[in-house]
C-alpha cells in the first residue's frame, strides 16, 4: 500500500487511522529485538522502508499527511552504537510553529485500549516540568511510551493527542 498526501479531512482522518492501526498491529507482534527490521516495518506499515546507506541500523518510513504533518517511523538504539533496541514513532510537524494537530490527531484511547487488551499495562506519569503527561506500557519485555501533545496548544493535557509512541525491547 502506498500513501500518497491527501488533504481532504475525511481519507486524511482515514489515513491516520489506517497508519495508527499498522502501528498497534506492528507493536503487538513485537516479542524481541530480532522482531525490529526493515522488513518488519514494510511488513507492518505497508511502505517501503528506507536505510541510511551509511548504518543499516538506521532505517524507517515516513508518510506526508499535510504540508505541516508527516509521521515518522524509525530505528532508535538508545544511547548504544549497533543494533536497534526499539522504534519511534511521531508525527512531525515540519512548520515547528506549534501547529493544530486537529487534523492528525489520535486520541490516547485508540492506542491505549488496544495495547491494555493485547496484555500489557499501562501506568500515567507526568513529565519533570508537570507540563505534560505520558504513559508506559508494559507487557514482558516490550515497553511502550506514549507521549501526548495538545491539539491546538502543545501544553494544552486536556484535549491532548498522540505525538510520540517509543517502542524498546
Amino acid at each position: 500500500m502506498e500513501f500518497t498526501p491527501e488533504y481532504n479531512p475525511a481519507s486524511l482522518k482515514e489515513k491516520v487511522q489506517d497508519i495508527t492501526k499498522r502501528l498497534l498491529a506492528l507493536i503487538m507482534n513485537i516479542r524481541s529485538r530480532q522482531d525490529i527490521s526493515p522488513e518488519t516495518l514494510e511488513k507492518y506499515m505497508g511502505q517501503k522502508a528506507w536505510v541510511d546507506p551509511n548504518n543499516e541500523n538506521s532505517y524507517g518510513v515516513s508518510v506526508e499527511l499535510t504540508e505541516e504533518w508527516w509521521c515518522v517511523l524509525q530505528s532508535t538504539a538508545l544511547g548504544m552504537p549497533g543494533e536497534p533496541t526499539g522504534l519511534a514513532f511521531e508525527f512531525n510537524e515540519q512548520t515547528h510553529s506549534g501547529a493544530d494537530m486537529s487534523p492528525v490527531c489520535v486520541p490516547l484511547e485508540d492506542v491505549s485500549e488496544p495495547l491494555i487488551a493485547a496484555g500489557f499495562t499501562a501506568e500515567r506519569f507526568r513529565n519533570r516540568h508537570n507540563t505534560q503527561d505520558f504513559w508506559m506500557f508494559e507487557r514482558d519485555t516490550i515497553g511502550v511510551t506514549v507521549y501526548l501533545r495538545g491539539k491546538t496548544e502543545p501544553l494544552d493535557a486536556t484535549h491532548a493527542c498522540v505525538s510520540m509512541v517509543s517502542i524498546g525491547t
